[in-house]
């Protein structure tokens, strides 16, 4: 009997969970990599730890990048991963069904799947990630009107407004909340000459980043090491260099959303200008960034609830309801 497994496979995180509800895994989408041997030592939750045991030699790579797999091989030891925590042996037919970026080539499309495959899966499915997010959103795609869905996940952010099953107008940015950390590195780096690791970067992210400066104000003391000298040290971190140094990213972000909007059909327009624009992704819980977006756009935001979970919930709806949903199932044929 086959295991109908949906995966959210994403530059942050990957999830997993069964049709069934009896498994749900969520794993950081890392692998630590043994820089001397070239094998994996660990994946997912567990290489954040391993790196930080022995950092001389064990380095974190992610082999999916801005939304796309980056590293094919690596992509499918992390799925493999995910499906032995979740107890399936090694001889188990899984059907999986995936989320794939809008704006994946048909190359990383075939590298997804080819890893799901290699990884152990008899089986995969593509489902492009706004339909999967908008069901999740609990959006009515199959319907005559439109369903506006923002999605901001850790490599890339999509846009996209939905009617009758398909995707009328999308539009794709690769950026995401990792680019946000990488910025408030590097600006640590430049203002006080120190480095810091990746889930503090992502801490000051979310505790102080505010495109609206509400928390311009605000300071928290993070552990870091200085560049010159490599010696721990604390470091007061306003929440104004924050903000400045996620600002261009933010409006990035904030271009391609109304970007998508200009080009939807009038109709379509009305409809979003009405029933407003659902936010879905981790970055949506970011402060201010709903606010920002409706300032900008003219409609109303909101975040839908525990909105990074949008693109798995929707999976599995769509595991449990084929039938009803098969207009809306875009299959990516790679």
């Amino acid at each position: 009997m086959a295991l109908h497994v949906a995966l959210d496979v994403g530059t942050s995180a990957t999830r997993l969970a069964t049709a069934d509800g009896s498994v749900f895994l969520s794993e950081t989408s890392v692998v630590a990599v043994d820089t001397h041997t070239g094998d994996i030592v660990d994946v997912g939750n567990g290489a954040w730890r391993t790196v930080a045991r022995d950092p001389r030699h064990v380095v974190n790579f992610r082999p999916l990048a801005n939304g796309t797999t980056v590293d094919f091989d690596v992509a499918a030891r992390l799925l493999r991963a995910m499906f032995d925590r979740a107890g399936f042996g090694r001889f188990s037919r899984i059907h999986a069904t995936m989320s794939v970026p809008a704006l994946a080539t048909s190359i990383e499309r075939r590298a997804l799947r080819q890893a799901a495959l290699q990884a152990g899966a008899t089986e995969a499915t593509l489902i492009e990630t706004p339909i999967a997010a908008a069901i999740g959103a609990g959006l009515s795609v199959e319907e005559p009107v439109a369903a506006p869905i923002v999605m901001v996940g850790g490599g890339a952010s999509e846009t996209a407004i939905m009617s009758l099953g398909g995707i009328v107008t999308s539009r794709s940015v690769r950026i995401g909340g990792t680019h946000l950390d990488d910025a408030i590195a590097v600006a640590l780096r430049h203002r006080y000459g120190v480095v810091v690791a990746p889930h503090v970067a992502e801490s000051l992210k979310m505790e102080l980043a505010s495109p609206l400066g509400s928390r311009r104000r605000e300071v928290r003391v993070v552990p870091a090491r200085t560049v010159d000298r490599g010696l721990p040290v604390n470091v007061e971190v306003p929440g104004d260099i924050i903000e400045a140094a996620v600002n261009d990213n933010i409006r990035a972000i904030v271009r391609s959303v109304k970007e998508c909007l200009g080009e939807a059909p009038p109709d379509l327009a009305h409809d979003v200008s009405v029933r407003g624009l659902s936010l879905v992704g981790g970055l949506a819980r970011l402060e201010d960034f709903a606010d920002l977006l409706a300032r900008e756009v003219g409609v109303s935001c909101h975040v839908v609830d525990q909105p990074e979970l949008a693109v798995i919930r929707g999976l599995v709806r769509c595991l449990n309801d084929m039938g009803s949903l098969h207009r809306a199932l875009r299959k990516v044929d790679a």
